[in-house]
């Protein structure tokens, strides 16, 4: 098994997840990056600054899935439109 961690490899398995599983990943980022930083540069304790860690990925998981399953449906609408010209303009 080989840990090739190149940028191109992992955004491309990253793609290959479903929405709720990107979300839950991206989520757990959000969780392991903030946790240190409101410790060490907000000067909280270790409990406060794994609450605010954990309502934040929450947060970002619930608005991150929203979005983005948002922008996939008007994606899939567009591409499944007619190609033509619109119905007005067939005409001129």
């Amino acid at each position: 098994m080989s840990f090739n961690l190149s940028y191109t490899e992992l955004v491309l398995r990253f793609r290959q997840y479903t929405l709720m599983q990107q979300s839950i990943i991206a989520g757990m980022v959000v969780l392991l990056v903030y946790i240190p930083y409101s410790y060490f540069l907000l000067n909280l304790n270790a409990v406060e600054s794994i609450s605010m860690a954990i309502y934040s990925a929450i947060l970002f998981i619930v608005v991150y899935y929203l979005t983005s399953s948002l922008i996939l449906r008007k994606t899939k609408k567009m591409t499944t439109q007619s190609v033509g010209p619109k119905k007005g303009l067939r005409q001129k």
